[in-house]
């Protein structure tokens, strides 16, 4: 087929970022609500495997939060370390790794990765959480661009402010390839972790 933006496509990216609106407003609703969630960052991690190195700005923990983050390929699976400061009053640091498994679904319209992950933010405000999960999207290609819409669902386990808790977390993403080189990301809270991110990321 034509590696075009056709119309068909279009409403067809129409289509799945509805359906990714409409289960983003159900964990809104039911998902965490409590401050341990702010641990954790916007993850990044939409369903594709890649090898890059990327530098992120978050709206928490805190007030703000920046953060890189790298990612290296092994064969069918990408581990990652990222580190970065928050603005939680007095100034702590973000430590963390992931782990992503894209999965061969031989030619499903949707890509769907195995996720896990691990982050401490260590200073003012100290706390760990540990999360597993599932990140599913999409990609819509034209010439010299796509856009991959993802939502990532996980479980979580928080161990913040003296108290342990186990929750549904999840957010929602955009993976922007601009250039053969760079991606453009955002990632977007649908708990009680910061509401918004954005970042560059270099292949």
């Amino acid at each position: 087929c034509r590696a075009c933006f056709s119309s068909d496509q279009g409403s067809g990216m129409s289509k799945w970022i509805v359906r990714c609106a409409a289960i983003a407003a159900v964990f809104q609703f039911a998902g965490a609500g409590r401050a341990e969630g702010q641990i954790f960052t916007p993850s990044f991690q939409g369903p594709r495997q890649s090898s890059d190195v990327g530098v992120y700005l978050s709206d928490g923990p805190g007030d703000f939060a920046v953060e890189g983050i790298w990612r290296r390929g092994f064969g069918g699976f990408d581990l990652g370390l990222r580190a970065g400061v928050a603005d939680s009053e007095e100034l702590s640091f973000l430590i963390g790794a992931d782990y992503r498994n894209p999965l061969p679904l031989g030619g499903a319209p949707l890509d769907i990765a195995v996720t896990a992950a691990g982050q401490g933010l260590i200073g003012d405000f100290e706390g760990f959480g540990l999360a597993a999960g599932l990140s599913v999207g999409h990609t819509f290609a034209m010439p010299g661009l796509s856009f991959t819409p993802f939502i990532h669902p996980q479980l979580g386990f928080f161990d913040a402010a003296g108290s342990e808790d186990l929750d549904l977390i999840a957010d929602f993403g955009l993976d922007i390839q601009a250039t053969p080189r760079v991606d453009l990301r955002f990632g977007f809270g649908l708990d009680s972790r910061a509401d918004w991110g954005v970042g560059f990321a270099w292949r």
